[in-house]
């Protein structure tokens, strides 16, 4: 019999000092010695439950949705689509009717966390909220690795939260943006809000009542009102390492 391999988890927070996305998402195995053979003696519990299938159905299934849109997103960005393939998979039309269809495929072209959010929401307006529990993919797993992804060089950290409920109809993502304001943003299919400005917390302030209420389509649109200084630095830190490469080229 193979060992069993051990499930993904959501995506990380990306530190300063290391800012590379990985979706690989394996538990962390301690420094220690092993027993029989290669196998850890350090796993995880919650993992472990996960691989022997002892683990509760709802987080196997939880599981099973990460590792799903984590490989969808992975596979998407590692094609580099030629004009033809945009035309044939226009966004308009088949490719967003193949990722909104209750059984999602994989993608034919690299997709952005803004053509995430609008396949999204105009499920949302077809169907409602509520995810159909046979669905392959978790659509909201895949918008919130698309964020956790394409947002971490725009903000301090962000990532998604591992104390507050998580289901395939809503997920919570913590973000500390480049002025250092905490936030937790909720994700649904409606859209995405400001659910507190505190990290890990769904309660709001009452006394800002329009901050809370209010929903965006995308998570980058959302980011734009909390840190209005985050676009700038990011341009700023890609003229860096643009100029840095030159230097490179040039030697």
């Amino acid at each position: 019999m193979s060992t069993p391999i051990p499930p993904q988890s959501p995506p990380s927070t990306p530190t300063k000092s290391n800012r590379t996305r990985s979706f690989s998402g394996a538990a962390t195995v301690a420094n220690t010695a092993c027993i029989c053979g290669n196998v850890p003696i350090a796993l995880n519990a919650n993992t472990l439950a996960d691989s022997l299938k002892v683990s509760p159905l709802y987080k196997q299934q939880d599981s099973a949705r990460w590792n799903a849109a984590a490989q969808v997103y992975r596979t998407s960005r590692a094609v580099s689509p030629t004009l033809e393939e945009k035309e044939k998979f226009g966004f308009d039309n088949a490719y967003i009717n193949q990722m909104i269809s209750p059984k999602m495929s994989i993608p034919k072209t690299p997709i952005s966390l803004e053509e995430i959010a609008d396949m999204n929401r105009r499920r949302h307006e077809v169907e409602g909220g509520v995810i159909p529990s046979d669905d392959d993919v978790g659509p909201l797993e895949l918008e919130a690795i698309a964020a956790v992804h394409e947002l971490a060089h725009e903000v301090e950290d962000i990532s998604v939260s591992e104390m507050l409920p998580r289901t395939s109809d809503l997920i919570f993502v913590n973000v500390k943006t480049q002025e250092g304001s905490p936030y937790t943003l909720e994700l649904t299919m409606k859209g995405w809000r400001i659910a507190s400005s505190h990290t890990d917390c769904m309660n709001g302030d009452y006394t800002k009542i329009s901050l809370h209420t209010k929903y965006y389509r995308n998570a980058r649109e959302l980011l734009k009102f909390i840190s209005p200084d985050h676009a700038t630095k990011f341009n700023e830190c890609v003229a860096e390492k643009l100029n840095k490469l030159a230097e490179v080229i040039v030697q």
